[in-house]
Formats: structure tokens, C-alpha cells, sequence
């Protein structure tokens, strides 16, 4: 008879509900683990996020499937409490369940997160391979651990190996959708609040992993490397063509970090698309408008592109090389917008205020940069240094940290201050500017609604809450859901 695995996503508002990053994760990274380990032990999932399980329904559904061992992935450090609730709630039911935890959150903080003796095992990296040989050693049947990717405990001692990557991406198997209701999630959009409106049934979907770019403020290069690796082109195609013939997917939000930066890719899985005549529309989440010519951008358009998400981060060019890090070059930047709205697309722009090292005229200079860059919204994070990024150890160097080293994550609010600024001036500045540039006019009021798929008087009362959110702090009342 095979053991029983359980794999879980606990539910975020165990924590905290915020609708910006109280986000229904995608199911298929569950789904994945799952195939890969399917031979070797029975599987369920159970995803208290998207279903919004209470602590005791999730126990409840454990006690249930009475399984000998429970995966919980967590993929930020914003919601790291609800691992040791669902971790404690697992080993309450039956101490000897073993508990294996992985996700972005555990790469990063292991060390902290074994302090909690109801975690058995983490998983580091890209754990598909990991998981699938734990599961084996712990079943009997290899005699060591992994040589990579896991945590554990001798004894007392915390034991780690470097963390996992998976080289060739095209050797993974399809995720086992039947584990779950795909058409729950398809149908449902991806949190409660403003969503860039895509045809339902929609699709989450990540070919690509790692990044080469080493931007200062981002985790992508410690978490999957600075090496891009694709899935085969013609195998991510056949997948759509599946999922919309058995579920009806009529759209695609891809998912990735940089899903252009490996060209040669991107080219053939668009020209594949239009091949196939795959006839799905779809939008990218995170697209390096510096790798964009004409003859990309006129295969998105053929392929169903109808909107990208640019992270153009600063409108100061010595930001963007001294302390941003990123190749671009802003001159080039407001005739590549063009292009993109010029053939129908929509554009977002994402922009970062309150670097290390950075002047007040520069942070205002990338406000101005922003209004008149072309882009149909534009949205601002306040500058957040997080763990094992150039960023931190740069807010450490200059001694401009003013959280006592006490780092919490939220990108509303600044935790870094000058000499010119403080960290209140910049939570501020980016709440009334985002409102004024993105806001002024009826037809901005109108088009954004369109784009959010909420009505105009949706649209006033987010606008509202988010300047009214500047003066709570990290602690906002729970009828308070900013942007």
C-alpha cells in the first residue's frame, strides 16, 4: 500500500488579508510536485489560500486524508507565520507525519525557519528533483538524502546543501492537473481586487526560470540563478493546445521574470503560436522592454500579445547604472512604449522610489519621467532592500536603514531615509503621485477601470484607500484595501 502525500498552500489571510499581495498562487506548481512523485506515493491538494480554509478546516482536511507526509510551500517571507501555523497544526494531528517545506520563502530563510521543530525537512531551489528523491529516502528505498537542495536536522545541528536547480527545464513532466478543479482557478481571477482583465478561462503559465540581469533590488538571481533556462517551445504550445481543448482556456497570463531575455526562445514559441494557430490571447507579466525590436513586437501582435507589464524602475540614468543596475537606456525607452501602443498593445510601467543613494530631484525626476513615458499606467514601489540582494548590502553600507535591522516586507512603505528625504516623504510621494499621473483625466478614470475590469466607482474608492493608507502605517484597518 503507497503512503500518502499531501501538498498544501496555507491561506495568506491566516496573516493578513491585503489585497495586493493576497494573491491566489498558481496551482501548478503543486500539480508538478505531484506528478513527479506520483509512482511513489499517493497524492492530495489541498489549497486553503484559493478556497479561504479557516485554520480548522484545514485540519479538518488533514485529519481527513490522514497522510504520512504533508508539503507546504509558501512563496514569501511577507506571510511567514502561516507556515508554522499550518506546520504546528500538521504535527497536533499526528506528530509523526513528517513535514516538508519549500517555496521561495524557505530558499531564503531556512536556517530561520528550522528553528521550528515541527519542520522536518526544506527543500532549497528548484525542488522537482529534490522532492522526488526524499520522497524516495524516506520511503526506503535510496539510502542518503539528496546531495542538494535540502535541509534537515542531526541532532541538534541544522544541516544544508546548496541550493537546487533544474538545468534542462524541457525534462519536467506536465503538471497531473487532475488533482485539482482547473476550472476553479481559470474562472477565478488571481486576488480580490484590480486585475489586468484577460478573457476568461485564463491560464497561469512560467517556461522560463532565472535571470542574468542581477538587478540590485531583486531575489531571482539568488533563488534560480543568472542563467535563463526554457522549457522546449514546441512543448509549452502543446500544453496550451491541451489546456484549451480540455478546459476551455481562452487566455494566458505568462508568469515569468524575464520571459524574452532568452531570444532565440521567445521567437521560435511565438512563431510556434502562430504555427499552431494556438489563437489564444494573453499578456506578459514581466517583459525586458530593452531585449524589444520590430520584429518581436510584430510576431506578439500576430501570436495574441494584447498587453506587457515593463519594469523600467528608475527616469534617472545614473540611478539606473550606478545603483538600479539594469541595461537600459532611458532615451530608448518612451519610442519602444510608442511602438507597443501603436499596434493596439496596452502597456503597465513600474517604476522604484527611495534607492539607497538616491537624491530627492532624482526620485522626482523618475515621477516626471514616468508621467510622459507613454505608458498607459504607471505604478510605484517604494524601494524595499530585501535579503540576499546588491540593494540591502548597499542601504547597510550607507547606514540609511531606519528599522532598527529589523526588515518587514511591504513595498507601500519605505524603510530607507537620506539626508534629503525621509522614509514617510517617499510612502507618501508615491501614494498622491501614483494618483495624479495615472488619474488626472476622465478618459485615464475610464480606460483604468477597462484595464482592472472594476466599475469607475471601484476604481474612486481604491484611489481613496490608497491615499488613505499612507497614514496607517503597516497596520491598516481590514475595510482598508490599497493599491
Amino acid at each position: 500500500m503507497k503512503k500518502k502525500l499531501l501538498l498544501t498552500y496555507p491561506n495568506q489571510r491566516w496573516e493578513k488579508e491585503d489585497t495586493n499581495t493576497t494573491w491566489n498562487l498558481n496551482p501548478s506548481t503543486l500539480c508538478l510536485l505531484a506528478e513527479m512523485v506520483r509512482d511513489e506515493v499517493d497524492v492530495k491538494v489541498i489549497d486553503a489560500q484559493f478556497y479561504n480554509l479557516s485554520e480548522q478546516q484545514f485540519i479538518n482536511e488533514v485529519r481527513d486524508y490522514k497522510p504520512d507526509y504533508v508539503g507546504i510551500s509558501v512563496l514569501t517571507s511577507e506571510y511567514s507565520n502561516i507556515l508554522d501555523v499550518a506546520a504546528d497544526a500538521v504535527k497536533d494531528i499526528d506528530p509523526n507525519i513528517i513535514v516538508i517545506a519549500g517555496g521561495v520563502y524557505i530558499t531564503i530563510d531556512y536556517m530561520q525557519i528550522m528553528q521550528n521543530e515541527s519542520i522536518d525537512y526544506c527543500v532549497r531551489g528548484e525542488g522537482e528533483y529534490v522532492f522526488r528523491e526524499l520522497i524516495q529516502y524516506l520511503n526506503g528505498k535510496q539510502d542518503n538524502l539528496p546531495c542538494e537542495g535540502i535541509v534537515y536536522r542531526n541532532n541538534k545541528e541544522i544541516i544544508h546543501s546548496p541550493p537546487a536547480i533544474v538545468d534542462d527545464l524541457s525534462k519536467l513532466p506536465w503538471p497531473d492537473y487532475s488533482l485539482v478543479k482547473l476550472e476553479d482557478y481559470t474562472n477565478h481571477a488571481e486576488r480580490e481586487g484590480p486585475v489586468w482583465g484577460t478573457e476568461r478561462p485564463t491560464f497561469r503559465l512560467i517556461v522560463t526560470r532565472g535571470c542574468p540581469v542581477g538587478c540590485s533590488f531583486c531575489q531571482v538571481e539568488f533563488i534560480s540563478g543568472k542563467k535563463t533556462r526554457t522549457r522546449d517551445p514546441e512543448d509549452v504550445v502543446n500544453e496550451l493546445l491541451f489546456l484549451k481543448r480540455k478546459y476551455g482556456v481562452k487566455s494566458v497570463i505568462f508568469e515569468d521574470d524575464n520571459i524574452s531575455m532568452n531570444k532565440r526562445f521567445f521567437m521560435r514559441l511565438l512563431e510556434l503560436m502562430i504555427e499552431k494557430e494556438l489563437n489564444l490571447r494573453w499578456i506578459i507579466q514581466a517583459f525586458a522592454i530593452f531585449t524589444l525590436n520590430e520584429k518581436m513586437l510584430d510576431l506578439m501582435v500576430k501570436a495574441g500579445c494584447f498587453g506587457v507589464n515593463v519594469a523600467i524602475e528608475s527616469g534617472n540614468q545614473r540611478v539606473m547604472d550606478e545603483i538600479v543596475l539594469k541595461p537600459i537606456k532611458l532615451e530608448k525607452i518612451p519610442r519602444k512604449i510608442k511602438m507597443i501602443t501603436d499596434r493596439g498593445l496596452f502597456v503597465l510601467a513600474n517604476f522604484i522610489i527611495g534607492f539607497p543613494g538616491e537624491s530627492w530631484e532624482e526620485i522626482r525626476e523618475t515621477i516626471r519621467f514616468a508621467e510622459y513615458s507613454g505608458a498607459d499606467y504607471c505604478k510605484f514601489f517604494v524601494a524595499m532592500p530585501l535579503s540576499h540582494t546588491k540593494m540591502l548590502d548597499m542601504a547597510i553600507s550607507k547606514g540609511v536603514l531606519d528599522t532598527d535591522g529589523h526588515l518587514f516586507m511591504d513595498w507601500r512603505h519605505g524603510q530607507i531615509s537620506s539626508d534629503e528625504w525621509t522614509s514617510k516623504d517617499i510612502s507618501t510621494l508615491r501614494a498622491y503621485e501614483w494618483d495624479r499621473i495615472n488619474f488626472s483625466t476622465k478618459e485615464q478614470r475610464k480606460r483604468i477601470s477597462e484595464m482592472w475590469s472594476v466599475t469607475e466607482n471601484q476604481v474612486e474608492v481604491i484611489r481613496k484607500q490608497t491615499r488613505d493608507a499612507v497614514n496607517y502605517g503597516t497596520k491598516m484597518p481590514n475595510d482598508i484595501t490599497p493599491v
